[in-house]
C-alpha cells in the first residue's frame, strides 16, 4: 500500500513538472507511452487523452442547446420543405407576448428591444392598421377580443401553466391570463387529430405554428424559404413523428420569422414584414 502511494505521488510530481515545462505544447500520439523521471513508472499516454465529448444530437434529432431548449431541422413529410424547430420545457423556460398596436417592428427591432430573449417567434393575424386580430394579452394586459368557433390560443394562465388550446373545442370564457396570442386554423385538434380542413387550405404561403406534444413541451416552428399549402403542414405535422397532441397555425406568409439567440447557436429566420407581436422565450 505504501509502495503505491510513494508511485501516485512521483506519478503526480512528474506530470506537474512536464506541464510546467512544456506549457501547452504537451500532446502525446495515442498508443505512445510517457516516462515519469522515477525510474520504471510508465504511464499509459491513453490515460493522458480527453474523454470524448458527449453526442450534440440526440438519437431523435434534437440538439441540445440550453436546459429546456432544443432545435431540430427537419423536412416536413410529404412536402419536401424543411421545418425549423425549437422545443421548450416550460420547467425550464419563460414566455412574454410583446404587443406594439399599430406600431409594428422588424425582427431586428424586436430583438434589439428584447436582450436576453432566447428565441423570438412572430405571433397573431393582424389587419391593415397593424392591431392584432383576436385577442391578445401581453404581461397581464388584455387587446381584443376573443375568436369565436375557429381558431386556437398559445396561452400562459394566471399560476404559470403554459399550453396551447383549441378554441373550437375549449372556447375562451374570460379567464384570467397572463399572455395569449391567437392564430387560425387549428391544424392538429385536442389528442393529435387532424382538425378539419376549410377554405384557403390550398393556398400556398410561407408557415409559422405553435404546438405541443405529450411531455407538455411547446414547439415552435416556421417554414420560410419555401411555399406550402395548410394541408400539406396539416398532414406533415400529423405524420411527422413529433408526438405532438395540438397545433394550431399562427401568422405566416410574409409575416413568418424566428431568431434564436443563444450562446454558439444564433439564427435568424427573417419576416419580410414588419410585425407588431412577437412571442419571446426566456430562460428561468
Amino acid at each position: 500500500m505504501l509502495f503505491k502511494r510513494l508511485i501516485s505521488r512521483r506519478l503526480l510530481a512528474g506530470l506537474l513538472a512536464g506541464v510546467a515545462l512544456l506549457g501547452c505544447n504537451l500532446s502525446f500520439a495515442p498508443g505512445s507511452v510517457a516516462r515519469d523521471p522515477s525510474p520504471g513508472v510508465v504511464i499509459p499516454t491513453d490515460t493522458l487523452l480527453p474523454s470524448p465529448l458527449p453526442p450534440l444530437t440526440s438519437p431523435d434529432g434534437w440538439q441540445p442547446v440550453i436546459p429546456g431548449m432544443e432545435r431540430r431541422d427537419m423536412p416536413l413529410p410529404g412536402s419536401g420543405q424543411q421545418m425549423k424547430l425549437v422545443r421548450l420545457d416550460p420547467a425550464w423556460v419563460t414566455f412574454r407576448v410583446l404587443y406594439s398596436p399599430g406600431a409594428p417592428r422588424s425582427l431586428d427591432e424586436w430583438r434589439d428591444a428584447l436582450p436576453g430573449a432566447l428565441v423570438i417567434v412572430n405571433a397573431a393575424f393582424f389587419n391593415p392598421e397593424d392591431y392584432a386580430i383576436g385577442l391578445l394579452v401581453s404581461d397581464g394586459q388584455v387587446y381584443g377580443q376573443s375568436l369565436t368557433g375557429y381558431g386556437g390560443m398559445f396561452q400562459v394562465d394566471a399560476v404559470g401553466g403554459v399550453r396551447v388550446r383549441s378554441l373550437v373545442s375549449e372556447p375562451y370564457w374570460g379567464e384570467m391570463l397572463t399572455q395569449a396570442a391567437q392564430g387560425f386554423p387549428m391544424l392538429l385538434e385536442v389528442g393529435g387529430g387532424l382538425a378539419p380542413s376549410g377554405d384557403g387550405f390550398d393556398d400556398r404561403s410561407r408557415r409559422t405554428f405553435v404546438a405541443q406534444d405529450r411531455a407538455s413541451r411547446i414547439i415552435f416552428g416556421v417554414i420560410p424559404n419555401g411555399l406550402i399549402s395548410l394541408n400539406e403542414l396539416q398532414q406533415g405535422l400529423y405524420d411527422s413523428g413529433l408526438d405532438l397532441v395540438i397545433a394550431v397555425g399562427l401568422d405566416g406568409g410574409r409575416s413568418t420569422g424566428m431568431v434564436v439567440s443563444v450562446p454558439e447557436n444564433n439564427e435568424m429566420f427573417p419576416a419580410l414584414d414588419r410585425l407588431p407581436s412577437v412571442i419571446a422565450v426566456y430562460s428561468r
